[in-house]
């Protein structure tokens, strides 16, 4: 029976999720991040709006308190569907530097004049992080993302193998940094719920890898002096592919729905799970298994090479 050779494409494999890691890299040096009020320390004002309106009419509301020095980011305006009356609500996000109570009052004065009076108190929310609290929680979250990595190593290595530890590492690295470069390409913020985002795709990515190493094993067990591991990888990922693809397809279209029919609140979460689901089903496919498969044919070829040379000079 002859199979299908995805192994005979492996390098392709490989050389696409490197192209991409590195032009992930370059938007994330190049554009920055845009980091959440968590991070940086921080006002953001969700103010409920009668009508849509433009980033530019709430820049030109907000242009009578340039004394207060806003720092102000783009204003984003957002609209949803509310969930009781099914009605379509409108609102804006604003986002500046730490302001206090009388300065507050200020910005809602602000907009009360240029869009009209709160009709809906409840839908007005006002958040603030201290910029110092902000820079330790970033230290936090990046901590919490290394400590899953290493923990993942381990857990693979136990497992498996230490090989397949680190190619499993390098697909989660691939995953986090495609995610981290597309939101820095669309300039979506980086808050807490970004890295709850790392975190879910990063367990959700390892274990897809983890069915694929699991085949492998299997498959070794049965491996023939003829077959090499390019062959085994190959059936593997065969025998694998479906299973995986169905079970992120289903996954993507419940998030889908959620990105298109939730609020504003979730959507950027939403949004970098869409990401990583795609990116990580590409990453637990063709990149672990592949460079796996590379890595141990490498070792394989020295062996031999290694048994030739001491029958020869035998």
């Amino acid at each position: 029976m002859n199979l299908m050779n995805l192994m005979k494409y492996n390098k392709i494999f490989i050389a696409v999720a490197v192209v991409a890691m590195a032009i992930s890299v370059a938007l994330w040096i190049g554009k920055g991040l845009n980091f959440g009020i968590e991070f940086t320390g921080g006002t953001n004002i969700r103010y409920p709006l009668t009508a849509k309106a433009t980033t530019a009419e709430v820049r030109a509301a907000l242009e009578p308190l340039q004394a207060l020095d806003l720092e102000l980011s783009p204003p984003q305006p957002y609209s949803y569907l509310d969930p009781e009356t099914g009605a379509q609500k409108h609102g804006v996000l604003i986002q500046t530097r730490f302001l206090g109570q009388e300065e507050q009052e200020q910005v809602l004065r602000a907009l009360e004049t240029a869009f009209g009076p709160l009709t809906d108190d409840a839908a007005r929310q006002i958040n603030q992080v201290e910029p110092i609290i902000g820079k330790e929680m970033l230290l936090n979250a990046i901590y919490a993302v290394i400590i899953a990595w290493v923990f993942m190593l381990i857990y693979i290595a136990i497992r498996f193998e230490w090989k397949s530890g680190v190619t499993g590492l390098v697909a989660l690295v691939h995953d986090v940094l495609l995610i981290i470069g597309i939101f820095a390409l669309l300039g979506k913020e980086v808050d807490l719920n970004f890295v709850a985002a790392l975190l879910t795709i990063i367990g959700y990515s390892i274990n897809n890898t983890i069915v694929i190493f699991d085949r492998i094993r299997e498959n070794l067990k049965t491996k023939t002096r003829s077959q090499s591991y390019g062959e085994i990888t190959n059936l593997s990922l065969l025998q694998s592919m479906r299973r995986s693809l169905n079970t992120s397809i289903t996954t993507v279209l419940a998030v889908l729905v959620l990105y298109l029919l939730g609020s504003p609140a979730i959507k950027d979460f939403m949004l970098a799970l869409l990401i990583g689901l795609t990116v990580g089903t590409y990453s637990s496919l063709f990149l672990a298994p592949p460079l796996w498969s590379v890595w141990k044919g490498k070792e394989e070829g020295k062996g031999r090479t290694g048994k030739m040379a001491t029958a020869t000079g035998k």
